[in-house]
């Protein structure tokens, strides 16, 4: 590994735990707003008053320039890859959160996202990668607005809560990781500021702000172990396609790889899961869709309801 990919994964590193520390605090803020009260424009202009969400803002600008600065050092296949460990940190701040001990199953999944960038980092080695043309970043800043759309538009069907958590997750995954490919061309910028800086500055604002605006209105209908999963996963996997489709970033020769590159996708998104899965399956952990308990007798009064408990 050389030592340009040791800096970037480095600064990849510390910009997950400033990035985990703003899911918790992005989460608290807006699991604590009422379905009812704000659609999703709404929403976000109502948590700009926050001072929870303020703060996971300033902490998620101060990841964002160490995010850039391994995006200078780095190719997007290593440096989302490796901001994917940020989910372990934040299931972590959870469990302290709930006052909750990480079961073996979730230390399991742990250890296979962490695994698999080692894999991805250690076999597949991606590097090279090149700037791409205007064209080029209008089709990615179109498919950044059809991903967001798609993932807008899911809630209104009838699906399944946890299903749409997923989906919307999966689309802001998407959104991050085609938003790196604009602030990869911002931070690689060597001219002064000019039409192209322009371009590529507001491609990432317009794509950043997509997947937050999905984001938040899915940690708004789900709990954090329902939505991270599938932003987790999805930003790694869709960055890989990205990277080699579009960024033209390429691998070491051959087959190892490749297996390299696929097992440690594999690995990464397996251990998302079964450590999701496990954190929702913990017996300390309520649950949700329960029925009321119906057994106290009729003539009881009822007491007020308890504040609601952001996660």
């Amino acid at each position: 590994m050389s030592v340009r990919t040791l800096v970037a994964v480095g600064l990849a590193l510390s910009a997950a735990a400033l990035f985990a520390l703003t899911t918790n605090l992005h989460r608290g803020a807006a699991s604590a707003v009422p379905m009812h009260e704000a659609g999703p424009v709404r929403l976000l202009l109502r948590l700009l008053r926050t001072p929870r969400w303020l703060l996971g803002s300033l902490a998620a600008m101060i990841a964002l320039g160490l995010h850039a600065a391994a995006l200078r050092f780095g190719t997007v296949i290593v440096v989302q890859a490796v901001l994917s460990t940020g989910l372990v940190l934040a299931l972590a701040l959870e469990s302290v959160r709930e006052r909750r001990r990480p079961s073996r199953a979730e230390v399991v999944g742990w250890v296979l996202v962490v695994g698999g960038v080692i894999a991805l980092l250690s076999l597949a080695r991606p590097h090279g990668g090149r700037v791409i043309g205007p064209l080029a970043l209008v089709v990615t800043l179109v498919l950044a607005v059809l991903v967001a759309l798609l993932g807008l538009l899911v809630e209104r069907t009838r699906l399944p809560r946890p299903v749409v958590a997923v989906v919307m997750g999966a689309a802001a995954g998407t959104c991050f990781a085609l938003d790196a490919v604009f602030l990869k061309a911002v931070a690689g910028s060597v001219t002064p500021v000019g039409w192209r800086t322009i371009l590529d500055l507001g491609g990432f604002v317009v794509a950043s702000v997509l997947g937050n605006l999905v984001v938040q209105r899915a940690y708004q209908q789900a709990p954090l172990r329902d939505v991270l999963p599938a932003v987790t996963a999805a930003d790694p996997v869709a960055a890989a396609v990205v990277g080699v489709a579009v960024l033209h970033e390429h691998l070491r020769p051959g087959d190892l790889a490749v297996g390299g590159l696929v097992g440690g996708l594999a690995a990464m998104v397996v251990g998302i899961v079964a450590a999701t899965t496990a954190v929702s399956d913990s017996p300390d952990e309520p649950d949700e869709s329960a029925p009321p308990d119906e057994s106290a007798p009729p003539d009881e009064p009822a007491l007020p309801d308890e504040p609601a408990v952001a996660r």
